[in-house]
């Protein structure tokens, strides 16, 4: 009874324990102490005729409990008949789609696990759905960073700059993941339009992505990809972040040390290999600020042996250049990395954070004409900052 399948090769002990601790606890408060041979993760599936007709001797009552609660790799074989792989993915990606019917309208990215195709339910609503293969995923150790992914989205999705997850379940090899379809387009496609963009337009984005910022902070995440790549637009042109697989919770004044991330917008402690906390998220937003602005990424220079950052030679008035040397301290104790912090200094004196939260700007009105040179500036964007650094 139950799977039999061997032990998929990738996994470690770790990771696999990982998976399973919750599964564990969730499954001894659901054991029945009767010995109905009912399944452990379901109190509300019946008997099996089976174990009516001809009850379970007490050596294999004994041998079922010890496989399937101390050990596992053994954790599906119950009289539930759920496979390994399926088990790895539960409870976040349940076996259904909920009811729901999409229509596929054609491929709009890819993704190391699977692709993005914009789909359609029977209401003509228009969503993202992602599409990953499990087994790219266990063979990558990414199973818990997926399951994260999904449930940060799903809990903070509400907010108005940060794209919502409405479903996602799984099947057997795939796994489908549901998100709001965003129509603008990347801000990444904009800044190669313009180049550089208006200040009050910039200083419209960046406030949108502080708020997002600071909501995420305070409910516990840090993001660690902040990039053009990932902020999307709506059909108004405000920001929308997307893609939380490099999320990861972490409550607010805590650390961690993996390296991961965009090289160009990274801090400098993320690949130093220093433990960092929420304020690496602040540098990569001034990373974007400085693209926005000119055209140009930061670079950094030796001083007194140690480095600072040194911002492009085009012309920046004096708020403008104190906001991108508050964001890009290099040292993340002297780093400006609260909403509270960014609210009083020069660039935002006398700006409403209340109306850009209502969507009260309008960005479309802040933007110019689309200029005859196109953003050759911006694609030659210059790398010395992670080469020196």
């Amino acid at each position: 009874m139950g799977n039999t399948s061997p032990r998929p090769p990738a996994l470690n002990q770790d990771s696999v324990d990982g998976v399973y601790t919750q599964r564990r606890e969730d499954s001894c408060q659901n054991l029945s102490t009767s010995s109905s041979g009912r399944s452990f993760a379901s109190v509300n599936s019946h008997q099996s005729t089976f174990s009516v007709s001809r009850p379970w001797s007490r050596v294999s009552r004994r041998r079922w409990k010890e496989s399937t609660l101390t050990l596992p790799y053994e954790s599906s074989k119950t009289a539930w008949p759920v496979s390994q792989i399926e088990s790895f993915f539960l409870p976040e990606f349940p076996f259904r789609s909920e009811g729901k019917h999409f229509t596929n309208l054609g491929e709009i990215n890819k993704g190391a696990f699977g692709k993005v195709y914009k789909v359609s339910d029977e209401k003509g609503t228009l969503y993202a759905l992602k599409v990953l293969s499990k087994s790219k995923i266990i063979r990558e150790n990414a199973v818990q960073q997926v399951k994260d992914e999904v449930r940060i989205q799903r809990v903070c999705g509400h907010h108005p700059f940060i794209v919502d997850c409405p479903f996602h379940w799984q099947s057997k090899k795939r796994l489908f993941i549901v998100s709001n379809y965003v129509a603008g387009g990347e801000l990444y496609d904009l800044l190669k339009t313009y180049t550089v963009l208006p200040v009050a337009l910039v200083k419209l984005y960046v406030a949108q992505l502080a708020l997002a910022l600071d909501f995420l902070h305070n409910a516990g995440v840090i993001y660690r990809d902040l990039k053009p790549e990932n902020i999307l637009l709506d059909a108004s042109l405000n920001v929308q972040l997307i893609d939380f697989g490099l999320s990861k919770w972490l409550p607010y004044g805590k650390t961690t040390r993996t390296i991961c991330g965009t090289f160009l917008y990274m801090a400098p402690e993320v690949w130093t290999g220093e433990e960092y906390g929420h304020g690496v998220d602040w540098w990569s937003l001034g990373v974007i600020a400085c693209v926005m602005l000119t055209g140009k990424y930061p670079s950094a220079e030796p001083d007194s042996g140690q480095f600072s950052t040194v911002l492009p030679q085009v012309g920046l008035d004096g708020p403008a250049r104190d906001l991108l040397q508050r964001l890009l301290q290099v040292k993340s104790a002297q780093r400006l990395r609260t909403l509270r912090a960014l609210k009083n200094i020069a660039f935002y004196k006398g700006y409403s954070f209340d109306d850009v939260k209502d969507r009260q700007v309008n960005p479309k009105e802040l933007l110019p004409e689309i200029p005859e040179k196109l953003g050759d500036d911006f694609e030659g964007f210059d790398e010395s900052f992670v080469t020196q650094l």
